[in-house]
């Protein structure tokens, strides 16, 4: 949800969330700000509603420009991820069956966290050239847990400005506490 409200931030009234099912997650996406549909993006092109999209995809072959979204309608960010290495399920779920209906563009050789994509889309609408954007591989970070240290690393690409990744407000604590209580869990063997 901290990427998701970054996201909302990032370009106000203009997000919608697809494929929403869960009536508590619809609720809480609309307390963000945002417009919440049940039917998923491929659905929303197909009957024409997104009528000139692009899809943010690690795969496509050409790389995102300001030119491209001159006569594009809609983004479409993918939102899936999670994997590492990646395994291609925005191409798969997505991409593969939009080919004809919409433009495909990536944001680089790799992939990027939710709030990246849509930190590195809003600077390439602003006239940024994405070359000259620094985006790194990778993030490392320690916390404490009692009297030690744990590190945790990140397998995805961040978008940098002043030396400094660009997060969306308390993620990395998010990403902690989530990370030490998968870790932590119990385990049978």
């Amino acid at each position: 949800m901290c990427e998701y409200s970054y996201v909302v931030k990032l370009f106000k009234n203009s997000v919608l969330f697809t494929n929403v099912k869960s009536l508590r997650a619809q609720r809480a996406l609309k307390e963000l700000g945002a417009d919440v549909v049940e039917v998923s993006v491929v659905d929303l092109v197909a009957s024409s509603s997104l009528r000139h999209p692009i899809i943010l995809d690690p795969k496509a072959r050409e790389t995102l420009s300001l030119s491209d979204l001159v006569s594009a309608d809609s983004v479409i960010i993918g939102g899936i991820m999670g994997e590492h290495p990646p395994k291609g399920r925005t191409f798969r779920e997505i991409t593969s069956r939009l080919t004809s209906r919409a433009k495909v563009r990536n944001l680089g050789k790799f992939q990027l966290t939710i709030a990246g994509a849509a930190y590195v889309l809003k600077r390439v609408m602003e006239g940024a050239r994405l070359e000259s954007l620094d985006i790194r591989f990778g993030l490392e970070f320690t916390v404490p847990v009692g009297k030690y240290e744990v590190t945790i690393e990140l397998p995805y690409a961040f978008p940098y400005e002043e030396g400094r990744p660009v997060l969306p407000e308390n993620y990395l604590e998010t990403i902690a506490k989530r990370s030490l209580a998968y870790e932590l869990k119990p385990r049978c063997f």
